[in-house]
């Protein structure tokens, strides 16, 4: 089991923004299982909204959803929040080094292909928050 915490003994906040709902699904049980605190959207244009409620720690977020794509949301988002965005993990069926250039442009700090091993993935939003996260003083 994963560390599913922050330095400060909060939980993890995990966005996931995913079309295709088995996914979503499962990987909102697999990291609730975890001890972080989940919410799910099902198309891009909730992504925005949704993070100003929720306040995630990291975002994973499909880059190819049909009413908006998570390309254009990671820059909005990285436009709106600067340094205090959250972690951004694209989630895509994309493999290829043009595709991981595109994505980092983007503002995504990790990019995921699908399908996704999910205690890799699980490990990675750990790793990817807590290095984001404020230190105790």
């Amino acid at each position: 089991m994963h560390t599913a915490t922050l330095p400060l003994g909060e939980p993890l906040r995990v966005l996931i923004a995913d079309d295709q709902r088995d996914l979503l699904m499962t990987a909102s049980i697999l990291l609730r299982s975890e001890g972080m605190a989940v919410e799910t959207v099902e198309c891009g244009a909730d992504v925005v909204p949704a993070v100003e409620a929720f306040k995630p720690d990291v975002v994973l977020l499909d880059i190819e959803m049909p009413d908006r794509s998570g390309l254009l949301v990671a820059v909005e988002l990285t436009q709106r929040y600067g340094e205090r965005c959250p972690v951004l993990i694209a989630l895509t069926g994309h493999k290829t080094n043009a595709a991981r250039r595109l994505t980092a442009k983007a503002g995504f700090a990790h990019h995921v292909t699908k399908p996704y091993d999910f205690d890799a993935l699980v490990s990675l939003v750990a790793s990817a928050a807590r290095k984001n996260a404020p230190q105790a003083s």
